[in-house]
């Protein structure tokens, strides 16, 4: 059996707590009770992503569109059009 510690006050005595809208297990201390995820996933944004929205944005693509169809907040899109020179 694996024993979870906590990251936070390093007590071993911690319990499965539910899943992270990734589907990463959650996990909750009982000494300190916080919850924390074991091995969470990275939630930035990849470089194909980028340039598939660089290239979405190109093609003069609606941001609402192209955040719809990737799965990224409107505020993201944005971000990586500010980030990109024009042509």
């Amino acid at each position: 059996m694996i024993v979870i510690t906590c990251p936070h006050c390093e007590s071993p005595d911690c319990i499965k707590f539910g899943k992270t809208d990734s589907g990463t297990p959650r996990c909750r201390c009982h000494a300190c009770k916080k919850t924390f995820a074991i091995n969470p996933k990275s939630r930035a944004l990849t470089p194909d992503k980028e340039r598939i929205i660089v290239a979405a944005l190109q093609e003069r693509t609606s941001q609402r569109g192209i955040a719809r169809l990737l799965k990224v907040s409107r505020l993201t899109i944005r971000n990586v059009r500010k980030k990109t020179p024009r042509a």
